[in-house]
């Protein structure tokens, strides 16, 4: 984990029953704990009133304490309407592998108009206990990513013992998920 990471591109569905920042791998258990991260940022800025008087550079304070405030809601409603979203089968996903990050990128294309709070991009680490943790997620696109995933790990792995070269990347077809 990252200390001080203000989790800038959000909070993800992680494996369970949590969420996670995709930066620096925080873990909120629940919607519970994203709930204290937003109560945190509120008390951030309230403790920032009493200093404002005659003070610009604590009214600047107090707006950007305000802004992250702000933003931090916003994190939490996406996630709260996430979960409330019903689930849309993919139209296709690309899964690419990063050698330089050990790691699967995956790439959700659905078909137009795309459904609200759609999952758009994940990554998954290139191990087997990370696809087998993403198999019992609560988010059915995660478990399906994380399927196949694991399929295509599986594949890249015979080819590459029976010194073969491994493909890059992988297209899943609608017909396939």
């Amino acid at each position: 984990m990252s200390e001080g990471c203000l989790h800038l591109e959000g909070l993800r569905v992680g494996g369970g029953n949590g969420y996670v920042c995709p930066v620096c791998g925080e873990r909120f258990e629940d919607l519970e704990g994203v709930r204290r991260w937003v109560r945190e940022a509120e008390r951030e800025r309230d403790g920032a009133y009493p200093l404002v008087e005659g003070d610009e550079f604590a009214e600047v304070v107090l707006r950007e304490s305000q802004r992250e405030v702000y933003r931090r809601r916003r994190v939490m409603y996406e996630l709260e309407n996430a979960a409330r979203a019903p689930f849309v089968r993919p139209e296709m996903v690309l899964v690419v592998y990063d050698g330089d990050r050990e790691a699967y990128e995956c790439r959700v294309f659905y078909k137009e108009p795309r459904p609200a709070n759609a999952m758009e991009s994940f990554s998954i680490r290139a191990s087997q206990e990370a696809m087998l943790e993403l198999r019992s997620d609560p988010n059915p696109i995660v478990r399906l990513l994380a399927e196949k995933v694991e399929e295509f790990h599986l594949l890249r792995g015979k080819l590459a013992g029976d010194g073969e070269p491994a493909p890059e990347r992988r297209v899943f077809y609608a017909s396939e998920l």
